[in-house]
């Protein structure tokens, strides 16, 4: 039994703040102002100027993908391209790995002003395969021993330039299955392990991973499952299933299903937009034309899952909301909780169609700050109107539509400070959101939206006592100011956060195999 004494923010729909937290068996026993006497005996955890609330929530990841990459080859801090090539020539002479993979470049945060070409790659490592992802983990550049190993693969894909070597679209997703397959399985899931604690450190209680996509046999999803069953610290990862095919899906057991994606990314300029883009003659990429993601959206509402699509410009949102909207059109569900994954540049006309059906959509909040640079770029590269409604928050909020909060990992590092400080300042002023809608949607409609809000995300009797206490109270910090709060501590069930008691492959085994 532990008692926590300071300020506690419930987060709840009432914006409670409490005094005293009695957790019991790693569920909350009380909360209130008033300590009950059968407590007093209990020497309080004094929080001081700390401040409790509940764990933060990632809604949409990539677990696997996240992992590894978060142990490669960085490429992210550096600013310019020759100093990405002297890193990767001197990597490439002492790594012991049969290919190079790197991580974190991009075109707008280098001096050059241009992403990394196939020749310069060629020159800095020219005896083994080499291959650089871009910061978006959509795309990448590769040497020319790369692209001969994959090239039977990939040649008569789309998204592959074999002039710069750049990987796009299924050309990027096919070598990523490539590089994936290399890969020893304990490196893997030591990197899966080893993740749990990066979050933790972030105050992050609950992920939702999307699995089956860049892995051979999407066997990211089956060892994501048993990581996630057999970790012993209270990290909860929830795994959903990415793919096309419903019937597929049938064989997972899941409850959220996350169809392909519909578009690309701003980064790449193939995002599936209305209008042109600003600076070129085209609308970005459809991946999917509207019949099939119709026709998955209602076969996967019959079938009772929660439909996620992942939709970032503007035609891709309309095709998304349209495809949900029919599914519940043709078999109505009250709680489906179907939502859009993204969501970065919604329409009115689909976002009235949302309001209507409770259609959900889990937002980057940090999209246009994640990387130096990123916001310039996207802003040359849209019309003035599309730029100023890019994450419009505000709007979506007050038309009553639950938004929760995403890293797409490893697009970006899980970071909900910076998710909530970037809520409340939004580039567009007037799409900014207040301290208190920012902390639900990283605490309760994150639970909500993995239909484990009675569990979890919000500090209330009963519940799971996953708590993260923050070195100052959000509510007093200046608005400008609350990414420079931080993470003192996460508690978990009741308990501190530790790394998992036993190794990695012990970890896995153990979620295969649970013990009765």
């Amino acid at each position: 039994m532990q008692v926590f004494h300071g300020t506690i923010i419930t987060c709840d729909e009432n914006n409670t703040i409490a005094n005293y937290l009695v957790e019991r068996e790693g569920r909350i026993a009380y909360i209130g102002n008033t300590l009950p006497t059968q407590y007093e005996m209990v020497p309080p955890i004094e929080l001081g100027a700390g401040v409790a609330l509940p764990a933060f929530v990632d809604t949409h990841a990539h677990y696997s993908g996240f992992s590894v990459l978060h142990r490669m080859f960085p490429v992210s801090d550096t600013d310019s391209n020759a100093k990405i090539l002297e890193a990767l020539e001197d990597y490439a002479n002492t790594t012991k790995e049969n290919i190079v993979v790197g991580f974190g470049a991009t075109e707008f945060s280098v001096s050059e002003g241009y992403l990394l070409l196939k020749e310069q790659m060629d020159k800095a490592c020219p005896n083994k395969p080499a291959i650089i992802l871009k910061h978006d983990a959509h795309s990448a550049v590769c040497n020319s021993m790369f692209i001969d190993a994959v090239k039977s693969k990939i040649e008569n894909l789309r998204g592959f330039n074999p002039e710069t070597g750049e990987l796009k679209q299924e050309a990027f997703v096919t070598a990523a299955e490539f590089v994936s397959h290399g890969l020893s399985t304990k490196k893997v899931i030591d990197s899966m392990v080893e993740t749990a604690d990066f979050l933790a450190s972030k105050g992050v209680g609950l992920i939702c991973s999307a699995s089956g996509l860049g892995f051979v046999r999407d066997y990211d999803f089956d060892m994501e499952r048993s990581v996630a069953k057999g970790l012993d610290n209270g990290m909860q990862i929830k795994v959903a299933y990415q793919c096309s095919n419903v019937d597929k899906i049938a064989k997972k057991d899941m409850t959220r299903v996350v169809f392909a994606n519909l578009d690309g990314t701003f980064a790449n300029q193939d995002a599936y937009l209305i209008d042109e883009y600003a600076d070129a003659k085209h609308r970005g990429v459809s991946y999917y034309d509207d019949v099939e993601v119709q026709k998955f959206c209602v076969n996967a509402n019959r079938a009772g899952y929660q439909i996620a699509l992942h939709a970032v410009g503007d035609a891709a949102f309309e095709q998304a909301v349209n495809a949900i909207a029919m599914a519940l059109e043709d078999y109505p569900r009250y709680d489906h909780r179907h939502i859009i994954l993204h969501g970065s540049l919604p329409t009115k006309r689909c976002l009235k169609i949302c309001s209507k059906y409770n259609i959900m959509i889990s937002v980057r909040p940090s999209l246009l700050s994640n990387v130096k640079g990123v916001d310039d770029f996207i802003r040359g590269m849209l019309s003035e109107t599309q730029y100023n409604f890019i994450n419009p928050l505000k709007t979506m909020n007050d038309m009553g539509i639950r938004l929760c909060f995403n890293s797409d990992a490893p697009a970006s590092d899980p970071d909900p400070i910076k998710w909530i400080h970037d809520a409340c300042n939004n580039p567009n002023a007037e799409e900014s959101v207040s301290v208190y809608d920012a902390l639900r949607m990283a605490t309760y409609n994150g639970a909500l939206s993995l239909f484990d809000e009675k569990e979890r995300g919000t500090l209330e009797m009963g519940k799971s006592c996953d708590i993260v206490v923050l070195d100052a109270n959000p509510y007093e910090v200046p608005v400008n100011e609350l990414k420079k709060l931080n993470v003192s501590e996460l508690y978990l069930k009741g308990k501190p956060y530790e790394r998992s008691r036993t190794g990695s492959m012990a970890t896995m085994l153990r979620g295969m195999f649970p013990q009765s």
